[in-house]
């Protein structure tokens, strides 16, 4: 509940302390007093939208604070979840400066906060219920809220919103892959002539530097093939092969060598051993000599060869390693393509699937909320019955969503609400919209909130709720605030003595001279200072000893069927 308002330069509110009490708190005064200004401050703390123009003349800033009691778990949770630290032993101080210059700073248990975050817990902590938000019931699109929250209908909506963006991704991959159908059989072709021209080539990591290596060679085979001819050359001279000369050196020994010649043995074996030698060299030679020499077509074989791997890798990643990626990818991806007709079939069963199962929920969703329209319905009559709306019929008439006569998933489901109403008897029902007074409209207001067993808002704001209503009327209606102040702290702008008289705090909003200067001034009042005020709304400025007894009597009757309850 809110326990306490701060209040410094907003309008002609120099600076105003007001400590609320729990159960009904009720403000009076003159008409331009500045009651709204009070209102207006607790709208700035709920984050609603205000401007520079709120601050007093003369000053560079405006600034409201409040402190809130007894905050729930649910606000708890919202603390945590927008990282705001929680108070102690269950308050909440918030707090918000506006310039000048159009800058606002806000701050929550003294942490800097944004605005967004501080509209979403001012929607947790309390709710304001004035002429301009009577007004919303018009809004025909606001009904289905209403009449969910009456419903509870959290749980089974949360089902399915679930079930919907399931349903919603499972269209996105459709319309995604239809997206590409078009170009489909474009990319399989691009990918059968990759897959093609890579496998034709049939490359080979490291393939390109040994055909560098090889090109190198032929660059140089004119200085290899004249050095091994002339290294041939000399092995082999004019009369015989050097290792020939070598073995008939060896032969010539031998016959001294088997006749005890033992120091000529080694001279055989170097001779024999070097022949050998001789005779592995000219080979080796020889095939070196075959290998470094390049026709003109081996020649024209490894440019054209290396152009095609060159060409390759220009495309394909810059190196053969990429290019063998890229075939890889390739063929990978057609196989992908080739089940996309199949994914297709698939993606509409579940589609058809998953359809059913959401506008099952739909209907579960519209058949809750038809039951507890009648059941809301009902209680709404009895409540405007009450409050002196006799003979007024309400009803909540439902149509489909629907387009070419196909059912439309909405974000809340399949149905249209609206309320309708006839507010005398006899009278047709037609849209609330086209029908209610603005005192109609309040007492609705006040209905529905007193039916919403549901809404656990702890603080609910009526700015002149008595609008266009006086007499048994009024009464009524400070009888149903009182009984809401029952379960929820209650703050009420008022003209009429019949609610003030209700209040368990009663706040005097007045304007006072402060030198050349207009303030505002809020006073709470004991029970002399309400008889005072009473009589004052009762009978105008001249009061009489007659008018503050009936005041304090009024006072009386009221405390006392409070008391019986």
């Amino acid at each position: 509940m809110l326990k306490l308002l701060h209040i410094e330069n907003i309008a002609v509110v120099a600076r105003a302390e007001i400590a609320f009490q729990p159960g009904f708190n009720v403000l009076t005064g003159e008409t331009g007093a500045g009651k709204s200004i009070i209102i207006d401050a607790i709208g700035a703390l709920l984050g609603e939208r205000t401007s520079r123009d709120i601050i007093r003349t003369g000053e560079k800033q405006a600034f409201v604070s409040a402190v809130f009691e007894d905050c729930g778990e649910e606000l708890r949770g919202r603390l945590e979840a927008l990282g705001l630290p929680a108070g102690e032993a269950g308050t909440l101080t918030v707090a918000r400066r506006v310039y000048a210059d159009g800058r606002n700073l806000c701050h929550v248990n003294a942490m800097p906060t944004p605005l967004s975050a501080l509209r979403e817990l001012g929607a947790l902590l309390c709710k304001s219920l004035g002429q301009h938000d009577s007004r919303s019931l018009l809004d025909s699109a606001e009904h289905l809220k209403i009449l969910d929250r009456f419903a509870e209908t959290d749980g089974l909506l949360a089902e399915y919103t679930e079930a919907l963006q399931a349903l919603k991704a499972i269209r996105a991959e459709q319309r995604a892959l239809l997206a590409d159908s078009g170009s489909l059989e474009q990319r399989r072709d691009l990918l059968s002539y990759t897959i093609n021209e890579i496998e034709s080539a049939n490359v080979t990591p490291g393939e390109d530097d040994e055909l560098l290596g090889r090109r190198l060679a032929a660059q140089n085979a004119e200085k290899t093939v004249s050095a091994l001819s002339g290294a041939l050359r000399a092995l082999q001279g004019f009369d015989g092969t050097a290792a020939e000369s070598a073995e008939a050196a060896a032969r010539a020994l031998l016959p001294l060598c088997e006749h005890g010649a033992a120091e000529l043995d080694k001279a055989y074996g170097q001779l024999t051993e070097a022949a050998a030698l001789l005779r592995d060299s000219a080979e080796t030679l020889e095939t070196a000599l075959e290998a470094s020499s390049f026709s003109e077509k081996e020649l024209d074989e490894l440019e054209a060869r290396l152009s095609l791997l060159n060409q390759l890798k220009r495309k394909y990643g810059g190196t053969l390693e990429a290019v063998c990626s890229a075939l890889d990818e390739a063929r990978a991806e057609l196989d992908r393509l080739a089940t996309v007709e199949e994914r297709a079939g698939r993606l509409a069963a579940d589609y058809s699937a998953q359809y059913q199962k959401t506008l099952t929920l739909a209907e579960r969703l519209s058949e809750t909320r038809k039951a507890a329209a009648e059941i809301f319905s009902a209680r709404i009559c009895e409540e405007l019955a009450y409050l002196r709306m006799a003979g007024s019929r309400f009803s909540v008439r439902f149509a489909r969503r629907e387009r070419a006569g196909r059912v439309i998933l909405g974000g809340d489901g399949i149905d249209l609400a609206e309320f309708y109403i006839s507010a005398n008897r006899g009278e047709q029902e037609r849209p609330l919209a086209k029908t209610a007074s603005g005192g109609e409209l309040s007492r609705i207001m006040l209905a529905l909130n007193t039916v919403q067993t549901a809404d656990n808002t702890p603080t609910l704001v009526f700015d002149e709720i008595d609008a266009g209503i006086s007499g048994v009327a009024a009464s009524r209606v400070a009888k149903r605030l009182a009984a809401l102040s029952e379960k929820r702290q209650i703050l009420c702008v008022t003209h009429l003595s019949q609610l003030a008289v209700f209040a368990d705090a009663h706040f005097l909003i007045r304007k006072a001279a402060q030198g050349e200067r207009t303030v505002t001034e809020v006073s709470p009042l004991d029970f002399d200072g309400r008889v005072l005020e009473i009589a004052r709304i009762n009978g105008g400025e001249t009061i009489t000893d007659a008018t503050r007894a009936a005041a304090a009597d009024q006072l009386r009757q009221a405390r006392d069927e409070k008391a019986r309850g």
